[in-house]
């Protein structure tokens, strides 16, 4: 499974997009502006990922399914043991 700043970096690099512009599409569909020193940091795993909001504009941005960045994020908030047991009820532990 690739983490969330993987899967976040890719998609920046494939859409062709500087960070710049892709604040700019966030904010025409969202009304707010992350910074590009936010952007930067998601990316680069500097920071934990964004939330729900900001991660669906992301998505929409760079062209990726928001569901995988959602779930990539998620799986990196969760703490350990609750994760754990979360693959133990489901039987993928």
């Amino acid at each position: 499974m690739r983490n969330y700043s993987d899967i976040l970096a890719q998609a920046i690099i494939e859409s062709g997009l500087k960070l710049q512009k892709i604040a700019e599409i966030i904010e025409k569909n969202t009304g707010s502006r992350p910074t590009i020193e936010y952007l930067s940091r998601l990316k680069n795993g500097r920071i934990p990922p964004a939330g729900d909001k900001l991660n669906e504009a992301l998505a929409v941005a760079v062209g990726i399914d928001p569901l995988d960045l959602k779930v990539a994020a998620y799986r990196e908030k969760i703490p350990g043991d609750v994760l754990e047991k979360l693959k133990e009820q489901l039987g993928t532990a």
